[in-house]
């Protein structure tokens, strides 16, 4: 069956992963990629802020991992100050936009950009209060060593908070975001086939419940909201 999504169905209805790239290096694209984030992610930005709140959390040492931009840093550090953040990524050109956006909003003395591994987080054991990572998990072809990782530089108690795309949500939902993300959002120019990489290149709800399984969490919750997929801390 071919469909928008360029691939073929396993099953009745999900189909198989096709891995994106993990790393952006061209500086253009990095640069693009900013604009879109703060023209479009303001939305996004406040459900992680909220969910940050309800936990309590408001201050003390976070990560985040896969920080592209860092505009979702970028706004928990405003609303909270007293968090400071280590944020990392792996393209030189994501981490150099990143530190020039935080002193963008007065904040570079705050955020600590800098390149990294979610497979080797640059944290002591037990040493951070929250850990999060937005739209980046689609990026790892080894979830469960970063979960262990993240298992590991949690302190007892700390939280999570990990959103992503899922490949088994709703068709008719990823074809109303898809036909707006090319012909309003990106008007079919640069980056017009991104979103749709990103949902073929992410990884469902069972596929995430068994990383997790084998991971060294012991505590987690995982649901969907719509295209997202939400793994956190209770």
């Amino acid at each position: 069956m071919i469909s928008i999504w360029g691939d073929r169905e396993v099953g009745d209805h999900v189909r198989e992963r096709v891995p994106e790239s993990e790393t952006i290096v061209d500086e253009g694209l990095a640069e693009y990629y900013s604009r879109m984030a703060k023209k479009y992610m303001r939305i996004p930005c406040r459900r992680v802020l909220y969910k940050i709140r309800a936990k309590g959390i408001e201050q003390g040492r976070a990560l985040d991992v896969g920080t592209g931009p860092g505009i979702f840093p970028i706004s928990i550090a405003k609303a909270y100050p007293n968090i400071r953040f280590t944020c990392i990524d792996l393209s030189p050109a994501m981490v150099r936009v990143a530190r020039e956006n935080a002193n963008e909003f007065g904040l570079s003395g705050l955020i600590d950009f800098k390149l990294g591994s979610a497979y080797q987080l640059p944290c002591q054991d037990r040493s951070m209060d929250l850990v999060t990572c937005i739209n980046t998990l689609h990026h790892l072809q080894d979830p469960v060593a970063f979960f262990n990782e993240v298992g590991r530089v949690l302190k007892e108690g700390a939280h999570f908070v990990i959103v992503d795309f899922h490949r088994d949500t709703s068709k008719v939902a990823v074809w109303i975001f898809n036909l707006m993300w090319k012909w309003i959002i990106t008007r079919n120019g640069l980056g017009s086939e991104s979103f749709m990489e990103s949902v073929r290149s992410s990884y469902t709800v069972p596929e995430c419940k068994d990383f997790l399984q084998q991971s060294s969490i012991k505590r987690w919750v995982i649901y969907t909201r719509s295209l997202e997929m939400w793994l956190e801390s209770p």
